[in-house]
Protein backbone atom coordinates (compact mmCIF):
# COMPACT_ATOMS: atom_id res chain seq x y z
CA UNK A 1 0.00 0.00 0.00
CA UNK A 2 3.21 2.45 0.84
CA UNK A 3 4.31 2.34 -2.74
CA UNK A 4 0.88 3.10 -4.34
CA UNK A 5 1.25 6.00 -2.42
CA UNK A 6 3.86 6.87 -3.23
CA UNK A 7 3.99 5.63 -6.88
CA UNK A 8 0.69 8.04 -7.09
CA UNK A 9 2.52 10.88 -5.26
CA UNK A 10 4.62 10.93 -7.93
CA UNK A 11 2.57 10.82 -10.81
CA UNK A 12 0.45 13.63 -9.27
CA UNK A 13 4.05 16.01 -8.95
CA UNK A 14 5.18 15.06 -12.40
CA UNK A 15 1.83 15.76 -14.08
CA UNK A 16 1.49 19.21 -11.50
CA UNK A 17 5.56 19.93 -12.79
CA UNK A 18 4.69 19.51 -16.41
CA UNK A 19 1.52 22.13 -16.51
CA UNK A 20 3.46 24.36 -14.43
CA UNK A 21 5.81 24.83 -17.71
CA UNK A 22 3.20 25.11 -20.75
CA UNK A 23 2.76 28.68 -20.81
CA UNK A 24 7.13 28.97 -21.10
CA UNK A 25 8.41 29.94 -25.11
CA UNK A 26 7.84 32.04 -27.83
CA UNK A 27 4.58 33.27 -28.79
CA UNK A 28 3.47 35.00 -31.45
CA UNK A 29 0.28 37.43 -30.64
CA UNK A 30 -0.92 37.26 -34.53
CA UNK A 31 0.03 41.34 -34.83
CA UNK A 32 2.61 42.60 -36.99
CA UNK A 33 4.30 39.39 -36.31
CA UNK A 34 5.20 40.36 -32.92
CA UNK A 35 6.67 37.81 -30.91
CA UNK A 36 6.83 37.67 -26.84
CA UNK A 37 9.10 35.33 -24.38
CA UNK A 38 7.65 33.70 -21.53
CA UNK A 39 10.34 32.74 -19.05
CA UNK A 40 10.37 31.85 -15.31
CA UNK A 41 12.94 34.88 -13.48
CA UNK A 42 12.44 33.44 -9.92
CA UNK A 43 10.14 31.19 -10.33
CA UNK A 44 7.43 34.07 -11.95
CA UNK A 45 7.03 34.08 -15.49
CA UNK A 46 7.24 37.55 -17.47
CA UNK A 47 7.05 38.08 -20.75
CA UNK A 48 8.66 40.59 -22.96
CA UNK A 49 9.36 41.35 -26.60
CA UNK A 50 11.59 39.56 -28.63
CA UNK A 51 11.05 40.48 -32.48
CA UNK A 52 8.39 42.14 -34.55
CA UNK A 53 7.60 43.55 -37.88
CA UNK A 54 5.73 46.64 -36.33
CA UNK A 55 8.56 49.93 -36.23
CA UNK A 56 6.99 51.16 -32.99
CA UNK A 57 7.01 48.06 -31.00
CA UNK A 58 10.20 48.25 -28.27
CA UNK A 59 12.35 45.26 -28.65
CA UNK A 60 12.23 44.02 -24.29
CA UNK A 61 9.60 45.55 -23.49
CA UNK A 62 7.45 43.26 -20.68
CA UNK A 63 3.81 43.18 -21.88
CA UNK A 64 3.59 40.29 -19.23
CA UNK A 65 4.56 40.12 -15.55
CA UNK A 66 3.90 38.84 -12.35
CA UNK A 67 2.60 34.94 -13.45
CA UNK A 68 2.06 32.58 -10.90
CA UNK A 69 0.10 29.52 -10.78
CA UNK A 70 -2.38 29.98 -8.00
CA UNK A 71 -5.26 27.24 -7.46
CA UNK A 72 -4.69 25.42 -10.69
CA UNK A 73 -4.33 28.52 -12.92
CA UNK A 74 -1.80 30.95 -14.09
CA UNK A 75 -2.60 34.24 -13.11
CA UNK A 76 -0.83 37.28 -13.58
CA UNK A 77 -0.93 40.98 -16.14
CA UNK A 78 -0.93 41.89 -18.97
CA UNK A 79 -0.37 45.66 -20.20
CA UNK A 80 -2.71 46.59 -22.35
CA UNK A 81 -1.21 49.49 -24.53
CA UNK A 82 -4.42 51.30 -25.73
CA UNK A 83 -5.02 52.45 -22.16
CA UNK A 84 -1.61 52.15 -20.95
CA UNK A 85 -2.34 50.68 -17.89
CA UNK A 86 -1.46 46.66 -16.66
CA UNK A 87 -4.70 44.29 -15.95
CA UNK A 88 -5.26 40.96 -14.36
CA UNK A 89 -5.41 38.31 -16.73
CA UNK A 90 -5.49 34.37 -16.56
CA UNK A 91 -3.34 32.41 -18.75
CA UNK A 92 -4.04 29.03 -20.33
CA UNK A 93 -2.03 26.94 -22.58
CA UNK A 94 -4.27 24.89 -25.10
CA UNK A 95 -3.86 23.14 -28.50
CA UNK A 96 -0.68 24.94 -29.19
CA UNK A 97 -2.09 28.64 -28.37
CA UNK A 98 -1.80 30.48 -25.39
CA UNK A 99 -5.68 31.74 -23.57
CA UNK A 100 -5.22 34.92 -22.17
CA UNK A 101 -8.48 36.37 -20.54
CA UNK A 102 -8.49 40.10 -19.27
CA UNK A 103 -11.89 41.43 -17.44
CA UNK A 104 -12.53 44.98 -16.83
CA UNK A 105 -15.69 45.31 -14.69
CA UNK A 106 -18.33 42.89 -16.06
CA UNK A 107 -16.66 42.84 -19.60
CA UNK A 108 -14.15 40.15 -20.39
CA UNK A 109 -12.32 39.34 -23.64
CA UNK A 110 -9.72 36.10 -24.44
CA UNK A 111 -6.86 36.47 -26.96
CA UNK A 112 -5.18 33.82 -28.44
CA UNK A 113 -1.42 33.98 -29.28
CA UNK A 114 0.15 31.17 -30.85
CA UNK A 115 3.07 28.67 -29.91
CA UNK A 116 6.34 29.64 -32.13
Amino acid sequence: MKKLSVLICVLFSAIALNAQSSIDGIWNTGKENTKLEIAAVDGIYQGKIVSSDNAKAKIGAQLIKDVQLVDGQWRGKLFAAKKKKWMDAVLAEKDNQLLITVKAGLISRTIKWAKG
